[in-house]
């Protein structure tokens, strides 16, 4: 069993890092793409240049110029990449941040985990960073999960809908820190469950989705870090990423419930506590004023008022307009 690296690349600053990483994995994968989403093609002139070309010479890696529509582009062209390998894509992808750093044994014990069963993901705990890669904190997993006595852990849609969709909540993590089996390429590129977009929170989107098909592989080890800087969304809570993030939340409790996923009293409940709070922060922003409208009566779970949203968030969160990706552009490396 073999693992591809698909890497979104925009930030240049931590290639070094990333790079040693992925040299010294015990199980190294088979092949690493980038797709280059940097303003001036940036990481295939570095990868070009000594003494980095010299060092990565063990890796067989292949860089792509990238759309340069958006983020999410950028992981969608890659799955593309990936499922047109010639001869065929390997059983496993990973999608790794140019900014997050998978730990030694990162890929050793996934390949594991994947090997146990069909499992079309594989999740793994990561520590949160500071910028210079010191683990500062954890994220909050359920006690009964974080302090099983096994190391690896087989959980069900219906748990994890309620213990995350169910209480607006990702402890599970980013694409940084799961692995997937090459079925899911597809899967990936459709950020939508029930026809409902999850635009937002594609990461938690896709784990709930994949558990959909086959039980979520768990590992209760921290295997890697989420790196935090200023750059990030998460460090403008006004800007349209988190706004998508917490309308994401609505979508995810409403497929959950749609699907049976959700018991009808976890979903309303859910709408209760955080359809106020979206109100609260996003009120104001003139964007939102037609989703804010809305929010107390999805709170109140008033019949139409899913009916009023649906179409709405379609728009708001770009479904609408969603389109293929175009072929991307290979950029030599040698």
């Amino acid at each position: 069993m073999q693992i591809t690296t698909l890497v979104p690349a925009y930030k240049p600053k931590y290639l070094v890092e990333l790079l040693t990483a992925l040299r010294h994995q015990t199980v190294k994968p088979a092949k690493v793409i980038f797709s280059d989403d940097s303003p001036d093609q940036a990481f295939v002139n570095l990868l070009n240049s000594e003494p980095i070309k010299s060092a990565v010479a063990d890796l067989n890696i292949e860089v792509v110029a990238g759309p340069r529509s958006g983020a999410y582009n950028n992981f969608r062209q890659l799955l593309r990449l990936f499922r047109d390998q010639s001869g065929g894509p390997t059983e496993l992808f990973h999608l790794l941040l140019d900014d997050d750093i998978p730990y030694p044994s990162f890929y050793e014990r996934h390949l594991h985990a994947h090997g146990q069963g069909a499992l079309n993901c594989v999740v793994s705990r990561r520590w949160t960073a500071l910028e210079s890669g010191q683990p500062m904190r954890d994220l909050p997993v359920p006690p009964a999960i974080a302090q099983h006595a096994q190391r690896m852990l087989v959980l069900g849609s219906e748990l994890l809908f309620a213990q995350t969709a169910g209480v607006s909540s990702n402890w599970l993590g980013e694409f940084s820190n799961a692995t997937f089996s090459s079925a899911m390429a597809s899967e990936l590129d459709d950020p939508s469950m029930d026809g409902i977009c999850f635009t937002g929170l594609e990461d938690l989107g896709a784990f709930l989705k994949a558990s959909l098909s086959s039980k979520l592989g768990f590992i209760n080890e921290h295997l890697g870090y989420f790196r935090t800087s200023a750059e990030q969304h998460s460090a403008n809570p006004m800007g349209r990423p988190m706004k998508l993030a917490h309308l994401a939340y609505i979508a995810l409790t409403l497929a959950g419930r749609r699907l049976g996923k959700l018991q009808a009293t976890q979903a309303a409940a859910n709408l209760a506590s955080l359809c106020p709070i979206i109100a609260q922060r996003y009120g104001h922003e003139s964007d939102m004023a037609e989703l804010c409208a809305l929010m107390p009566a999805l709170a109140a779970g008033q019949a139409g008022a899913e009916e009023q949203f649906m179409p709405i968030w379609q728009v708001y969160s770009g479904a609408s307009a969603r389109q293929e990706m175009p072929a991307a552009a290979c950029l030599a490396i040698g």
